[in-house]
């Protein structure tokens, strides 16, 4: 299974390889600008053509996997989401360079897509799937452990940002047995919520 094979969906949320036609879905949600408040500097500049490019780039050598996520609902611009540092030889991957569009946010778009992730990790073959993540945005560290990976410490200065300056980041990872755990948790807990609204209604 290929990281960047098709298929990607679920009941809620569909991911497509990240293209360069993608770049008005960013323009239009204002995402670059408020990614680059914690994304690390990329040569191409601090706009949505410069991100396209750079991600473009990174996925024709092979060094990243990006993903456009739509909402299933109305194929609304959900977000993006990346795989990178790809290592078939120690079968090890990060999730990484996620962001919600406000109108997805709280909604369950964040769980369904990491899951995919996940699955899609695993599939690949990946015995380690983890996440690096600026150690002072607390809510997406608080969510990934919700999800159940595990924090390995934390990297001081480790890449100077867009916007200036330099992050410390929090390392997060699930081995392949962590993450088969997390993924059957996760399932069981969206079928509750989907029965509950059912009784509801």
């Amino acid at each position: 299974m290929n990281l960047h094979a098709p298929g990607l969906e679920d009941d809620l949320v569909r991911l497509e390889p990240f293209e360069q036609s993608h770049v008005d879905y960013l323009k239009e949600s204002g995402a670059v600008e408020a990614m680059w408040s914690w994304m690390p500097d990329i040569p191409t500049g601090k706009s949505a053509d410069a991100y396209a490019a750079h991600v473009c780039n990174l996925q024709r050598r092979g060094e990243l996997v990006g993903f456009t996520m739509f909402q299933q609902s109305d194929n609304a611009f959900a977000g993006v989401v990346d795989f990178d540092y790809i290592n078939r030889t120690h079968r090890r991957v990060r999730i990484t360079n996620f962001w919600y569009t406000e109108e997805a946010r709280g909604k369950g778009y964040f769980q369904a897509s990491q899951a995919l992730m996940i699955r899609r990790a695993l599939d690949w073959g990946a015995k380690r799937v983890g996440w690096v993540i600026p150690a002072d945005a607390r809510s997406a560290i608080r969510a990934i452990e919700r999800l159940g990976a595990k924090q390995e410490g934390v990297l001081r200065s480790y890449f100077r940002l867009a916007g200036g300056g330099w992050a410390d980041v929090a390392l997060h990872a699930m081995l392949r047995n962590e993450a088969e755990i997390a993924l059957q948790r996760i399932q069981t807990a969206r079928e509750l919520r989907r029965d509950a609204g059912r009784d509801i209604s």
